[in-house]
């Protein structure tokens, strides 16, 4: 199961797009797309929140795949489908 999930990824996004971070149902980052439209020196700070905020929001959706994943073992095995794996 944990192989599994070191290859499914998973893409967030921020800034309606302008950047993408893709992370393995793990968390591990693996990619950062930023669209060059956004690179104004004068707006440092809000490319580098936007950066932020995809990165979080990709390490999100790989803890929700994980849960979805690990859900999907448990049925299987007859365990609740709210049991926290790993413990």
């Amino acid at each position: 199961m944990q192989e599994d999930l070191a290859n499914l990824t998973v893409t967030g996004e921020s800034g309606a797009g302008l950047v993408k971070a893709t992370c393995t149902a793990k968390g591990e980052l693996k990619a950062l797309d930023i669209d060059p439209t956004i690179f104004d020196p004068n707006e440092k700070e809000v490319v580098e929140d936007l950066i932020v905020a995809a990165i979080k929001d990709a390490q999100s959706r790989a803890q929700d795949r994980a849960q979805q994943e690990m859900a999907k073992m448990t049925e299987g095995l007859g365990l609740p489908k709210d049991m926290k794996l790993p413990f």
